[in-house]
């Protein structure tokens, strides 16, 4: 039997094959998307306290790490944004260009917001409330220890034995008082919203005249307590970590009749003190602190991610209006600064020597401080 011969294609046939899809990629490339590339805007040093305000910041150009890009974010407020910030005892606020336009020292410790503050001593007695220059503002007798609202316009006062909360008017008059049958544990204001965690494993939601909307045991651990809580800024959902062995996250969600459990995630922690924890701007994802590093919670998904730092947590904020998460953990040796966006993977990570640090943010970008410097460190779409 014979078979036909087989016909060999010419060189011509292949040489355009391989011609055209070239020329297809470089007509119609693959859409790669942009990145985000966080860089140093500026650094300032941080004079003594009581030193003239109005530093000039340096401009600084390194890049320090890339993350894919998420959505673009909403445009920021108009007009120059100012931070405050806090590296041990030293405290101040810096304007968006580096502008420092305070510095100062606590004697003891001080409560920060965003348009002024309280530095107050161990007694925590005759109070001055001061605005982000440092001026005067108004002056209140107690006993008891200062908490204002993220923005200033609230100013609540904490009793020294931790047992009882109130509210203050700008005169110093008591707006409302309420004692709790055990002592305080953490506390969390976001707008006309007060969550309080107590030793007994209770979470109390005061509204804007300190009356109680919401009390929330959530019990299943051997041991029951309210190690950290936190409320998120649209009021739309409040969390806290709560009980010992084991130790759980959970998320309640506001709905028409009121706050609901919505999800409750065991967790590899048996802390036995207060937590750090938060929620993003976007009040989409929780921040908590974790054991080796800290967890990122989507209440919608239901998922946990966490994020492995070779010291304890040290300090935490968001960037981009919360679309990337900064973290800093602090060691014997030094501190290590990592960025990730929420629900991703880690990419932008440094070390650095360093003894004190602070993260925060500003305009939408990172705040950070370290040893006496303060950076902006811009989060970019390129």
């Amino acid at each position: 039997m014979s078979f036909p011969g087989r016909k060999k294609r010419p060189a011509r046939v292949l040489f355009a094959a391989i011609l055209f899809i070239v020329f297809y990629f470089l007509l119609f490339p693959y859409p790669l998307g942009k990145e985000l590339v966080a860089h140093p805007r500026w650094a300032v040093a941080i004079p003594a306290a009581g030193a003239a305000a109005g530093a000039a910041a340096q401009a600084l150009t390194a890049t320090v790490a890339s993350v894919p890009a998420p959505a673009a974010p909403a445009s920021p407020a108009a007009g120059p944004a100012v931070s405050s910030w806090q590296l041990g005892d030293q405290f101040g606020f810096v304007q968006e260009d580096g502008t420092l336009l305070y510095t100062g020292r606590a004697p003891y410790r001080v409560a920060l917001s965003s348009s002024g503050f309280v530095s107050y001593t161990r007694l925590g007695t005759d109070w001055i409330l001061q605005d982000r220059t440092g001026r005067l503002v108004a002056a209140f007798t107690v006993s008891g220890y200062p908490l204002l609202s993220p923005d200033g316009g609230r100013v609540f006062s904490v009793k020294t034995d931790l047992s009882g909360l109130s509210e203050l008017d700008r005169g110093g008059e008591v707006l409302w008082d309420r004692d709790f049958p055990t002592l305080i544990t953490s506390i969390s204001v976001e707008q006309d919203l007060a969550l309080v965690g107590l030793l007994n494993g209770t979470l109390v939601l005061l509204d804007r005249s300190g009356a109680p909307v919401l009390e929330h045991a959530p019990g299943g651990s051997r041991v029951a307590v309210i190690a950290g809580d936190a409320a998120s800024p649209d009021g739309s959902r409040i969390a806290a970590v709560c009980g010992i062995d084991p130790q759980y996250l959970v998320v309640l969600r506001r709905t028409d009749t009121g706050y609901q459990p919505e999800s409750r995630e065991r967790l590899p922690t048996a802390f036995r003190r207060e937590v750090r924890m938060g929620f993003s701007p976007d009040s989409r994802w929780v921040f908590l602190e974790g054991a080796h590093g800290p967890g990122v919670y989507d209440p919608a998904r239901r998922s946990m991610s966490w994020l492995n730092l070779p010291g304890p947590l040290a300090a935490a904020a968001s960037a981009r209006f919360g679309k990337v998460a900064a973290f800093a953990s602090l060691d014997p040796g030094g501190v290590t600064l990592a960025l990730e966006p929420p629900g991703g993977i880690a990419v932008g990570r440094e070390y650095f020597s360093a003894r004190q640090v602070f993260l925060g943010s500003i305009g939408g970008q990172l705040l950070a401080g370290w040893d006496g410097t303060l950076a902006r460190i811009d989060v970019e779409e390129l």
